[in-house]
């Protein structure tokens, strides 16, 4: 073996490369992501309160809701807005946060809630920055005949008809349905066509119990998903240029999971398996993964009931993070 090959090769060489690499991505990081100096930083500050948000109209969005739910977390809410607006953050993003919260509040005063304090706390928020409410975000709720009359639909309407469900149906889904929509995904591209996913269903109850509890953010509904399916990515497949490449593909099958398990007529959530070293060597070793694999997405799924809630979700027009450079 020639040296040029052996240092090709070589675990020791390997170790010291990576070292390189990673130090270089640790230092970008330390810098940029949302945890460092959070408070400070307007645009990382949004991170977390877009998070926090969101977490609001997701729990109107589950099937067994608790009445009341999240006064304490709202209140924390409303005192970092009022942070943001002070380091100069955007009074269109707060306008937005705020009328999920009046959204959140009318929710559970349907529901007979007492929210008359933390009510008052929001007015005076809302006064204090002549925050003027709009009609965003909250809760929508469909039902499943209209929802599967989309299913055979063109893509513009397809696409646009698939939501993450909290609120699952009773009606027993078949194997047959995932593995449908399991052969469908076959044709997913990937990077050079390695084709490095791997995929566990997990049909049997005590399983699926174990994975949505190590999971951990899908309290208050996981009792009611029939399957969990967790993707993940072998990184034998990949070589040291191409570090973050089986996120890249194991998310792009996943998307591409998630559509065919709509087209399929069956309800679905991608739940995040972006979670520490520690918690990740957890779940592999309680799950019999392979040292050589990395969770990438648990997907849940169940059915749909008759008429079903989900979380608004407001996106952001396209025009606003695009940058087409036009001839």
């Amino acid at each position: 073996m020639s040296i040029k090959d052996y240092l090709k090769n070589s675990r020791t060489v390997l170790f010291f490369r990576l070292l390189h690499e990673k130090f270089q991505e640790v230092v970008l990081l330390t810098k940029y992501i949302a945890n460092g100096n959070r408070l400070n930083d307007k645009d990382k500050l949004s991170t977390d309160l877009a998070i926090r948000t969101h977490a609001i109209e997701k729990g109107m969005s589950i099937g067994s809701v608790k009445v009341g739910f999240g006064k304490p977390k709202v209140e924390l809410l409303l005192r970092d807005l009022q942070r943001y607006l002070s380091l100069g953050g955007s009074k269109d993003f707060v306008t937005k946060s705020c009328s999920v919260i009046d959204k959140y509040i009318a929710f559970n005063e349907s529901l007979g809630a007492d929210m008359a304090a933390i009510k008052d706390k929001f007015m005076i928020f809302c006064n204090n920055n002549d925050v003027n409410l709009i009609d965003k975000g909250g809760i929508y709720l469909f039902d499943k005949e209209s929802t599967e009359a989309k299913l055979k639909s063109s893509f513009d309407i397809f696409s646009q008809s698939r939501f993450s469900v909290r609120d699952f149906g009773t009606d027993k889904i078949s194997l047959d349905h995932i593995e449908r929509a399991l052969y469908m995904t076959e044709k997913t591209p990937s990077a050079c066509n390695r084709q490095s996913w791997r995929i566990y269903v997990y049909a049997d109850k005590a399983l699926r119990e174990k994975i949505f509890s190590l999971q951990g953010g899908c309290k208050g509904f996981w009792q009611d998903m029939q399957y969990a399916i967790l993707i993940c990515g072998d990184i034998r497949g990949y070589n040291i240029n191409e570090l973050s490449q089986v996120y890249v593909d194991g998310g792009i099958y996943a998307m591409n999971l998630l559509y065919a398990l709509h087209f399929e007529g069956v309800a679905s959530i991608p739940l995040t398996m972006g979670h520490k070293q520690k918690k990740i060597k957890e779940i592999k070793q309680e799950m019999d993964i392979p040292d050589n694999e990395v969770p990438i997405l648990l997907i849940g799924v169940g059915s749909y009931k008759d008429t079903y809630k989900v979380a608004v979700s407001e996106r952001i027009d396209y025009h606003n993070y695009t940058f087409i450079n036009k001839l």
